[in-house]
This record gives C-alpha cells, sequence and structure tokens, in this order.
C-alpha cells in the first residue's frame, strides 16, 4: 500500500559531527535462514540485535493475527558505525536536506519486491534509531502481505502499537505511552483534524491518498488498537472480527453491530469516555523462539567493506521517499 505524499519516518537528531579521524570499525555478522545481522560494536551486540529483531517479528505476528503460514520476507539489517555512515548511509537527496536542515538521518526503512533492508547508525547506545526501525518495519509489513486488504485503521493502529517500543532481554515488549516518532508531512495538507471513531472508521486509503492530517490519523489509529488489543481477550477478538467485516465489505455501522453486538453510536461512546485506558496492559510477554541464532562471526575488513557498499547501492535507490 502506498500513501502519496512526501512521509519520510525516520529518526532526525541534531547532527554532531566531528572530523577527527577515527580507527577502522570492526563488524559481526550473524546470517541465519531468512534474516542476516551485520553490526559494529561488538559480537554481544551483533547477537543482541538479532534476538530483537526476531522477537519483535513474533510479537507483530500475534498482534496482528498473520497465519501461521505467513512467510516473512528476508531481511537484512545493517547496525554501522558514525564514521561508516558518513559515506554510505545517505543517498544525494538526503544529504542535500541534512545540509539545509542540519538534522542528521539515523534510521532507515528500505524495502524491496522481495526483501527488506533495515539500516541504523550506532550513536552511543541510544535506543532511538532501533526503535524507529522497528516501527518503520512493522507500517511497511502490515500495509502488505496478509493484512494488505485489511482497513487503514487496523494496518496502522497495529504498526504505530509499537512506536517507541523496547524489546527487554527476556524477548518481553514494553509499549510506550508516549509517541515518540511521528511522520514528517510535506506540510501541503490539512493539519489538526479531528478523527472520532466513526470518521476513524470510515475513512479508506483513497481518503488518506487524497490528503488529510496524517499525524493526527496515526494517533486515532493508536489509541483505537490499544483499545481493541491491550484491554482484553473479549475486545481483541471484537476488534479483529470487526476489521475481518470491513476487509469483506460490511459498512462500519454494520460491522461494529456484528463485531461487537452494538451500534456504532454506543462504541463510540464507550470509547470516548477513555475508562478503558484503566485497563490497557503495556508488556507483551515473550514468545518462545524455535530455535537459536548461531554465533555472531567477526568479518575481515574486505569483507565488511564489500557489505557497506552493498548498503550504499541500496541507499541510493532507496532516495528520499520511503513509505
Amino acid at each position: 500500500m502506498s500513501i502519496n505524499r512526501v512521509i519520510y519516518w525516520a529518526i532526525l537528531v541534531a547532527a554532531m559531527i566531528t572530523s577527527a579521524a577515527e580507527a577502522e570499525t570492526s563488524y559481526w555478522r550473524i546470517a541465519s535462514d531468512r534474516v542476516t545481522v551485520m553490526s559494529s560494536g561488538s559480537s554481544e551486540r551483533c547477537a543482541r540485535l538479532a534476538a530483537e529483531l526476531i522477537a519483535f517479528e513474533r510479537i507483530l505476528r500475534q498482534e496482528a493475527n498473520w497465519d501461521a503460514s505467513y512467510e516473512l520476507p528476508p531481511v537484512t539489517v545493517y547496525a554501522i558505525s558514525q564514521q561508516d555512515a558518513r559515506r554510505v548511509f545517505l543517498s544525494e537527496a538526503e544529504r542535500k536536506q541534512q545540509a539545509v536542515t542540519r538534522f542528521q538521518i539515523f534510521s532507515k526503512y528500505l524495502p524491496d519486491r522481495d526483501s527488506t533492508t533495515l539500516a541504523l547508525v550506532d550513536v552511543g547506545g541510544i535506543d532511538d534509531p532501533l526503535q524507529s526501525i522497528f516501527l518503520m518495519y512493522a507500517e511497511g509489513l502490515l500495509t502488505n502481505g496478509p493484512t494488505l486488504h485489511d482497513p487503514p485503521w487496523y494496518q496502522f493502529g497495529i504498526a504505530n502499537l509499537f512506536n517507541g517500543l523496547i524489546i527487554r532481554s527476556d524477548g518481553s515488549a514494553l509499549l510506550n505511552r508516549n509517541v515518540p516518532f511521528e511522520p514528517m508531512d510535506s506540510g501541503k495538507h490539512v493539519q489538526h483534524e479531528s478523527y472520532g471513531l466513526p470518521k476513524l472508521l470510515r475513512i479508506g486509503t483513497a481518503d488518506l491518498n487524497a490528503g488529510g492530517d496524517f499525524k493526527s490519523y496515526l494517533a486515532a489509529a493508536r489509541e483505537w488498537a490499544q483499545f481493541g488489543l491491550l484491554t482484553g481477550e473479549q475486545r481483541r477478538s471484537q476488534y479483529r472480527e470487526l476489521a475481518l467485516q470491513m476487509r469483506q465489505g460490511a459498512p462500519a455501522d454494520e460491522a461494529v453491530k456484528a463485531a461487537f453486538g452494538k451500534s456504532l453510536d454506543e462504541l463510540t461512546s464507550e470509547f470516548a469516555t477513555g475508562n478503558w485506558r484503566y485497563q490497557v496492559q503495556f508488556r507483551i510477554n515473550p514468545i518462545e523462539s524455535a530455535k537459536p541464532f548461531p554465533e555472531p562471526v567477526k568479518l575481515e575488513s574486505g569483507e565488511a567493506e564489500a557489505l557497506l557498499r552493498v548498503l550504499a547501492a541500496r541507499a541510493q535507490r532507496g532516495g528520499a521517499d520511503q513509505p
């Protein structure tokens, strides 16, 4: 699914670039089945990234209610040093943007037809680049694959549950109560638009493409997903049934009646009271992994440089307009 506007999901922070000479960066790599992780720093860092990615994919699969037979496309993760980011991370358009804005891009989501590249810059142990990568990855997967034809409130709502999440060492996730990352809009669309539940449910992909306040839409879809998925099994089942009914063409009013057993007006009133917020569970339990990853392997400098060139070529093709 494509939203025809300039929405650039990335973590932008004030640039703090030094020109001092730096030693060559060491890299480690893990390759297992469909997942490849290349990381600077240490073997522990590489192993942790791989474990967090798999934990995140399992949690996303659970919350999106994907069929067990659905196989995620191959994914490659690059976690590179700031030194190497200066030469391989940005397209020419992004370099120009960075020079004008004085902000630096630290994460990128680069999907292809059959695979995905996730790239982030290591910035002194800060979690922001990884958190933004998970958000971009979730949104990309949910607007394709098994949920391609689900209503946008379902796709974007579930994706934005993971806005700012942290994956813990046991594989559990702690969701963020705030909204750390927002899309950068072109500024040509309506701002500060309100999305009550009836309007949220009735908006389709074509409406989003036509304009509107996308930031406010995402915030409303996220709240609706919290209501539907994080307040108990009954609502979780009803929320999913509502998405199914609407995917099959039922109008919002009829779909709500079929899924929740009440009118849209009644459900809107229940949602608007906000009492449900006291029931929201922001921790998602770990899901057992099928098998462990192999140990990270330290890369020779020539091999690491070859892989960095692959990333550079992919970054050039990605450009500044990303999903």
